[in-house]
């Protein structure tokens, strides 16, 4: 299972207070105050989710691994942020929200266009009327990026580390291996690398009338690594 062993070390190796703040933004721009319930999908160790919790945001925090919400918890457990596992690809939680957001590139953790639809058809369940989904995706650029492999190595907490990414066809694939009392704990993820306008199409056929920003800001022509979708029931 992915982020298992890895849920120790995600911080140190990702953490970008700069970069929450951005992400915090953005949905704050979207969806002003009164639109205040939000659903967070693969909320990672919640960064996200306990920045928009301090905001006076009403923030339901969820991920697939149980290792990342036990490390998100130990960080803030405020009456307004509630965390819960949940797989993103399909669930029912009998519960609306005014939005619902999915960052870091987690929906490219996604393994074909059959599981973005099925997640977009359970989130569209999730949301009020004039509901708002946001998400984000790597862009194209990022395969040339990794075209040559990437090596990143280092100590976290006496930890020795080594962390790969290579593009391989459509995917990106990540290697992380630690070496601690004498053993090596290794995950491997695979990112898939969407066409956009797949996705645009899937949103559309569920209603969703579509803006596309990249790099949070930029114009969608605007070469960049990540495209932010905005997604608006109509």
């Amino acid at each position: 299972m992915i982020y298992h062993d890895l849920a120790d070390y995600y911080d140190d190796l990702v953490k970008d207070e700069e970069a929450t703040m951005r992400w915090a933004d953005l949905s704050e721009s979207v969806l002003g105050k009164h639109r205040n319930t939000i659903l967070e999908l693969a909320c990672g160790s919640a960064e996200i989710s306990c920045e928009l919790a301090r905001r006076g945001y009403s923030v339901l925090a969820t991920d697939l691994s149980e290792d990342m919400l036990m490390k998100a918890k130990e960080k803030n457990m405020a009456e307004n942020l509630q965390f819960q596992p949940l797989n993103m690809i399909s669930f029912d939680l009998n519960k609306r929200f005014d939005a619902v957001l999915c960052y870091c590139d987690s929906i490219n953790y996604l393994a074909n266009l059959n599981e973005v639809q099925s997640m977009f058809q359970s989130v569209k369940k999730h949301l009020k009327e004039e509901g708002i989904f946001i998400f984000d995706m790597h862009t194209p650029e990022r395969l040339q990026e990794f075209n040559e492999e990437f090596i990143e190595e280092g100590m976290i907490d006496d930890v020795p580390y080594q962390w790969t990414i290579v593009t391989q066809e459509d995917e990106i694939h990540h290697h992380f291996a630690f070496w601690k009392d004498g053993k090596v704990m290794q995950e491997f993820h695979v990112q898939h690398v969407f066409d956009l306008n797949d996705l645009l199409s899937l949103l559309q056929k569920e209603g969703f009338k579509t803006e596309v920003l990249v790099d949070f800001d930029q114009d969608v022509n605007t070469p960049g690594e990540k495209y932010f979708v905005i997604g608006r029931l109509a």
